[in-house]
C-alpha cells in the first residue's frame, strides 16, 4: 500500500509543471506545499511578507521562498529540533528571521505535544478522529516551550506589504488569531488549516473560525488544498485562503 501511495505521488509530481525540477533542486520540497504556493499566486497572492506560524522544516517557507519573488519570510517554530532542521533548510536570510516558539494568545511558556510526526506536534491533545484516521501519530513525550502572541513578536518589526500569514498550528489557530489583533491590522491575506473533524481536542472547527475571521474583517475566499483520511475517506482538514476586506471578489 505504501509502496502504491509512492508512486501515486511520483506520478503527481511529473504531470504538476515545474514540480520535478523543485524536487531536484529545493533543499526540501513539498509536492502539496509547491501546489499551495501556485495556487495562491493563481488567486492573486503576491506578499512582499511571509509570516510562517507552524513552519515544521520548511515545506512551505522553502516553496514560499523560492515562489515568491522578492519575499521576505519569517518561519516560526516552536520545537528546538526540529528548527535545526528548518533552518538547514532555509537561505540566510530566512534562516536569520526564524522565531523558535508556540504562538497563541499569551506570552509565557507551554506544554507541547511532541508526535512520531513531527508535523502534528500539538499544543493541543489528539482527537479521537486524529487517532482513527492516523494511528501511527503518538505523542512520544512533552517539552516545554515558549509561548508568544503575533502582536509581541511583530510589533516592533518593519514588515512590507503585502503580507501573508500561513497559520498551520494543529488546533490552535484561534488562540493564534486572538493574539494578532494588531497585526491583522498589516496582514492581506491568512492561509489556515482548519479542521472538518475532531483531531485536536478543543479545536474549532471551520464555521466557527470562519466566524472569527469575519469578526477580524477577513472573508474566506477558496480552498487551497485538502486533506483526506487514509480510513474513510472523508475531507477532514483544509487550508484555505482569507482576504482582509468585507468583498468576496476572487482574483
Amino acid at each position: 500500500m505504501r509502496m502504491l501511495s509512492v508512486l501515486a505521488k511520483g506520478v503527481e509530481v511529473l504531470r504538476t509543471p515545474g514540480a520535478l525540477r523543485a524536487l531536484l533542486t529545493w533543499p526540501k520540497f513539498s509536492l502539496a506545499s509547491f501546489n499551495i504556493v501556485r495556487r495562491l499566486q493563481q488567486a492573486g497572492v503576491a506578499p512582499m511578507t511571509v509570516i510562517d506560524v507552524g513552519a515544521n522544516v520548511g515545506q512551505f517557507s522553502v516553496a514560499a521562498s523560492k515562489l515568491f519573488a522578492g519575499a521576505r519570510l519569517f518561519p516560526i517554530e516552536p520545537d528546538p529540533r526540529v528548527a535545526v532542521k528548518l533552518r538547514g533548510n532555509l537561505d540566510a536570510a530566512a534562516a536569520g528571521n526564524l522565531l523558535v516558539t508556540a504562538v497563541g494568545d499569551r506570552c509565557g511558556e507551554a506544554t507541547f505535544n511532541v508526535n512520531r510526526d513531527s508535523q502534528v506536534s500539538s499544543l493541543l491533545p489528539l482527537g479521537k478522529d486524529r487517532v482513527a484516521s492516523f494511528p501511527g501519530s503518538t505523542v512520544l513525550e512533552t517539552i516545554t516551550v515558549p509561548l508568544a502572541t503575533l502582536d509581541s513578536l511583530f510589533s516592533s518589526r518593519s514588515l512590507e506589504e503585502p503580507v501573508l500569514l500561513k497559520i498551520d498550528v494543529q488546533g490552535f489557530e484561534d488562540r493564534v488569531i486572538a493574539g494578532a489583533q494588531q497585526l491583522l491590522q498589516r496582514v492581506e491575506w491568512v492561509l489556515m488549516e482548519v479542521a472538518f473533524s475532531s483531531l485536536y481536542d478543543g479545536e474549532r472547527d471551520f464555521e466557527s473560525i470562519n466566524a472569527l475571521m469575519q469578526s477580524a474583517n477577513f472573508h474566506f475566499v477558496r480552498p487551497m488544498n485538502i486533506h483526506i483520511s487514509p480510513t474513510t475517506g472523508e475531507i477532514i482538514e483544509m487550508d484555505v485562503l482569507f482576504r482582509r476586506g468585507g468583498s468576496h471578489d476572487v482574483a
